[in-house]
């Protein structure tokens, strides 16, 4: 028995020992295997929180609030956020705050989209009137269909829309489909044509979702999304009453400017919510992101197929006349040191931006409560996801020169006195050397014959000429923009040299007509007989009126005031353009007949050139509807 006993503790021994001598050999292939977990940008993964800290810490004088999230084979790796939700209430912000995600909402529009062309409910190749109600749309200029494809590639034609997007009141927000008929753009494009960033598409793609599911928008997100990803504190509703707790996190974060100036008003409802009203942690975005880019081997929860997430996250548009991504389906595609897709988000005081790789399967997630941001959102993304490094081109390349000039978006507005707007942002490009170029202050370098990418962040810039190599516009993955020439790029000067002009008239003529009221009244000199004098003063005070509207007009726009209250602005300048017509005809009629002297000739005449001055800038920039 002793002897037995004696063997198995023997064999007990050396089975130990070859379970040690297993574990040894393994260690080795293991940690392998571990340092050859690497970020996108080729450093450890292993370094991931050192660097989202040390970065941090760099950037900490200019941060309000910033969370970080970082997915990789389908699990959270990195989960962390840092500064104040509330810098006067010093409401730390941690991974429970919830920030506004803005535009990356439009990522569960076109999952939603997906989920049912999977079920055989829609085809992204039809024409979207087929639906919606009959007569929904009734603004469509061109024969040629929209199909939902074109609204994913941004480029059914709509120009860009100028009022009534957010309300300040949730009670003001209509429902969603009332809200699309009333804000409904012109389409100013042939569909496919010209890319220009929409809202309006993409909320009109959500309504079709809403038709096509027979339910509200929201509840579909909620049901096919959220509670399926376990996403439990994250709204979609523009006013959260689809999630209370959301609304109450919602309360305790604030928004603020980039130099951490607080937003007064940085709570706001947006009327088309589908293209941007999703409010959120980023754990919860997180698992949004890793649910596009399951593990091998396993399928995507949001779908029944993996074929129809690798449709989605395929490219659905090339640059022109290249084989370069450049949106796949409503995801824009931009290389850094491996190609990968990505949604960025701006809000009235929020920024975000979602980043995913799906070769590898590593994404990240970046929110913060500062509107335009762009340390983290951009500068912290491109350390992880790292550089782009082209191959080197061996053919010539054109010189930069031949592309430099001022550009204007296509996201603008063309009809309306808002277009005013974009001209006063236009894109400046310059050619510092042969192969570089300035493009408004960030240098561009040129990777082959009209394909630039920045120097010091990730990004991409295409010129697309005609046949007879003129430049007919650039592009990069969110907007096509065209070259100004001619009037149209003088258009700002022409209206400040005029306003200048017309004011200074006015100015001379109110002064010059005061003086003589003084001396008038308190030197008791008789007034001499001047008909059309009343008339030109009053049409001085009413040019000085038109200065003040205006100014008003551009005011309560930037602070986001509704349509019907900018209407009395826009009437005012109406009746300014038929009094101008009235005193231009009593000008003709009156100043050859009477006797006025030439000073008082003149000066009636340049009342009426100001006059038309001011009314040629109010038809000009659609200052009247």
């Amino acid at each position: 028995m002793r002897e037995q006993n004696r063997r198995n503790r023997v064999k007990q021994f050396s089975a130990s020992m070859l379970v040690v001598i297993m574990l040894m050999l393994a260690v080795p292939a293991y940690a392998a295997e571990e340092e050859q977990a690497l970020l996108p940008s080729g450093s450890p993964l292993s370094s991931l929180e050192g660097l989202t800290d040390n970065y941090e810490t760099v950037y900490e004088p200019t941060t309000a609030a910033v969370s970080v999230a970082v997915v990789n084979d389908g699990d959270t790796l990195f989960d962390k956020a840092y500064g104040f939700a509330d810098i006067e209430r010093q409401v730390p912000a941690d991974t429970d705050t919830v920030f506004e995600w803005g535009s990356c909402t439009k990522l569960l529009v076109w999952t939603s989209v997906m989920q049912l062309v999977e079920q055989g409910k829609l085809n992204l190749e039809t024409d979207i009137r087929e639906y919606l109600p009959e007569g929904f749309l009734s603004k469509l200029k061109y024969e040629a269909p929209v199909s939902l494809l074109n609204l994913m590639n941004h480029n059914a034609g709509w120009q860009e829309l100028g009022t009534d997007l957010w309300y300040f009141a949730e009670e003001d927000v209509p429902e969603l489909g009332d809200a699309l008929q009333r804000l409904e753009p012109r389409q100013i494009n042939p569909p496919g044509k010209v890319v220009a960033y929409s809202n309006f598409g993409v909320a009109l793609a959500g309504f079709i979702v809403e038709l096509q599911s027979s339910m509200p928008f929201y509840t579909y997100v909620q049901k096919h999304i959220f509670e399926v990803l376990g996403m439990d504190h994250t709204s979609i509703h523009w006013a959260q009453q689809d999630n209370p707790a959301v609304a109450e996190g919602r309360s305790r974060i604030q928004g603020y400017t980039t130099k951490l100036k607080l937003i007064k008003k940085n709570r706001a409802y947006l009327s088309i919510y589908p293209a941007g009203s999703t409010i959120g942690t980023a754990k919860d975005a997180a698992k949004f992101v890793a649910a596009l880019m399951p593990p091998a081997g396993r399928n995507s929860p949001l779908f029944h197929d993996n074929a129809t997430l690798q449709d989605m996250l395929s490219p659905s548009l090339y640059y022109e006349e290249t084989d370069i991504p450049r949106i796949a389906h409503g995801f824009f595609a931009v290389n850094y040191a491996a190609p990968a897709l990505e949604h960025a988000g701006n809000t009235l005081g929020f920024t975000s931006k979602f980043v995913l790789d799906p070769q590898s399967g590593f994404g990240m997630v970046v929110m913060t409560n500062q509107y335009n941001e762009s340390n983290y959102t951009t500068g912290l993304v491109d350390k992880v996801f790292g550089a782009y490094l082209p191959a080197v081109y061996s053919g010539g390349l054109p010189d930069s020169s031949q592309v430099a000039g001022e550009y204007i978006t296509a996201r603008r507005v063309d009809h309306g006195f808002t277009k005013i707007r974009d001209f006063f942002y236009t894109e400046k490009i310059t050619a510092s050397n042969p192969s570089y170029l300035d493009h408004n202050g960030q240098p561009l370098s040129q990777i082959s014959p009209d394909a630039y990418v920045p120097v010091y962040s990730s990004g991409f810039m295409y010129f697309v000429r005609d046949a007879g190599g003129a430049v007919i516009k650039f592009s990069n993955p969110y907007n096509d923009f065209f070259p100004l020439t001619g009037l149209s790029a003088q258009r700002v000067r022409i209206t400040l040299v005029a306003l200048s002009l017309g004011t200074a008239i006015i100015i001379f003529s109110l002064l010059g007509g005061l003086i003589r009221w003084i001396i008038y009244r308190f030197k008791k000199t008789p007034k001499l007989p001047a008909p059309l004098n009343k008339y030109h003063l009053w049409m001085n005070a009413a040019g000085l009126a038109f200065i003040a509207n205006t100014a008003i007009l551009g005011y309560r726009t930037l602070i986001i005031s509704t349509y019907s209250a900018l209407r009395i602005h826009l009437i005012f300048n109406i009746v300014y353009v038929v009094l101008t017509a009235g005193y231009i005809v009593l000008l003709g009629l009156k100043l050859r007949k009477q006797k006025n002297g030439k000073r008082r000739t003149i000066l009636y005449a340049l009342s009426g050139f100001s006059a038309l001055l001011f009314s040629a800038l109010i038809i000009g920039w659609d200052l009247y509807f």
